[in-house]
């Protein structure tokens, strides 16, 4: 298999259905299915209903009735109550603990972290061989960054990528490996709170976390600081990864989006939105029915799981037109590949900073050559990329 097919389509399915597969490499044709069909998809025996138009995954992300605070939710597990998974009142404070990454904090971020971890991996990946840019950019770049935004030694990523291994895993499929992922989060969190006992850079991450708390809370592993950090470095890591492995994934099947880039006749924002919209980096987002209510033509009960569909949204025909396909000079529009509503994604500007940096740099240091080697499976699940991606980028004489 060499990954999904944007231009699959499904047959109309009857209204008695089953689901199609959505947890698949291959998700497309079950999204399609669903898109065909009004309203929404009441699955019984997980008591969940699955939203896919555009206009619905819009309202359920919004709707004040639509809760993400759940008790057994793999988040709080794992986390503690912290924005992802707090309602209003509470949730706009703890909002305010990751709002690290707006306009006003991006310029720093960019100095010290962004920059010099694209400029050093593309020193690197100075070679005309082919490599797979999984493990060559997609993993390093935003593990190297948030290490360097917390104050962690920047040789460390290996370590904190693997560690972060079985936290993803539990939160991508809960049934699994939570007795794993709690190991791996402790052992993440006494690295944080050695980190801040012996020193951290001024100016980092960490730093700022603790600044205004109690020197003992400051150190403690259950600390909100701590868990503060060990949300952004799970939230910075594996949703980046996966938005960066599917742009290049997308750019290695049309090399000449790669040229345009490259002679500035589009511009690389533009590519990485239209990235964004085809091959979001999470499927999907789910929400509890706190009573009551009505989304789109359908009546939800109170108690009811509420899957929300971002990567069938933003394929809706309602929305973008007949063809759902690759088209970068397409009009911008809205797409919920970092949410929306009140939990949109607090770092989807820095997500955004590193696709655009890194693609303006390897458009002008490299020539593509095409799609010479099939990409390895897609990871089934929430969290969708290539596991690997082999790419021959060849070293321009000149920079473009």
């Amino acid at each position: 298999m060499t990954g999904p097919d944007p231009h699959t389509t499904a047959p109309r399915p009857c209204a008695e259905a089953a689901l199609p597969p959505l947890g698949s490499p291959d998700p497309w044709p079950g999204y399609a299915a669903l898109l065909a069909c009004p309203g929404l998809h009441h699955e019984q025996a997980e008591h969940t209903y699955f939203a896919a138009r555009h206009s619905d995954v819009h309202h359920g992300l919004r709707h004040p009735d639509l809760a993400v605070g759940f008790p057994f939710r793999a988040t709080r597990q794992l986390f503690g109550p912290t924005a992802i998974d707090l309602d209003a009142p509470r949730h706009r404070p703890a909002r305010q603990q990751v709002s690290w990454f707006t306009t006003r904090h991006m310029p720093t971020w960019n100095r010290t972290a962004v920059i010099p971890v694209i400029d050093d991996l593309i020193e690197r990946a100075a070679t005309d061989t082919p490599l797979d840019v999984i493990k060559t950019f997609a993993e390093p770049l935003p593990t190297r960054v948030i290490c360097r935004i917390l104050g962690l030694p920047d040789h460390e990523w290996p370590w904190v990528w693997k560690q972060l291994r079985p936290v993803i895993g539990h939160i991508a499929d809960p049934r699994t490996g939570m007795q794993a992922a709690l190991a791996s989060r402790d052992i993440l969190a006494d690295r944080l709170r050695h980190a801040v006992r012996t020193g951290v850079p001024h100016g980092s991450l960490l730093q700022r976390l603790c600044a205004n708390a109690p020197s003992d809370s400051a150190v403690d592993r259950t600390a909100e600081p701590i868990r503060t950090a060990l949300l952004l470095l799970a939230a910075g890591t594996e949703t980046t990864a996966a938005a960066v492995g599917n742009l290049l994934w997308c750019l290695q099947r049309r090399p000449h989006t790669w040229d345009e880039v490259a002679a500035g006749t589009i511009p690389a924002e533009a590519v990485v939105t239209e990235s964004l919209r085809l091959h979001p980096p999470l499927h999907s987002t789910v929400r509890f029915a706190r009573r009551d209510l009505t989304l789109g033509d359908t009546a939800i009960p109170k108690g009811a799981r509420v899957q929300l569909l971002l990567a069938a949204a933003n394929r809706d025909p309602a929305r973008i037109g007949a063809s759902p396909s690759w088209d970068p000079h397409r009009p911008p529009q809205a797409h919920h590949a970092f949410g929306g509503g009140p939990h949109a994604c607090v770092g989807a500007q820095l997500a955004l900073t590193e696709m655009k940096f890194l693609l303006t740099a390897l458009t002008q240091r490299f020539e593509l050559a095409g799609p010479t080697h099939p990409a390895g499976r897609f990871r089934a699940g929430p969290f969708h990329y290539p596991t690997e991606l082999p790419v021959r980028l060849i070293p321009r004489t000149t920079p473009a």
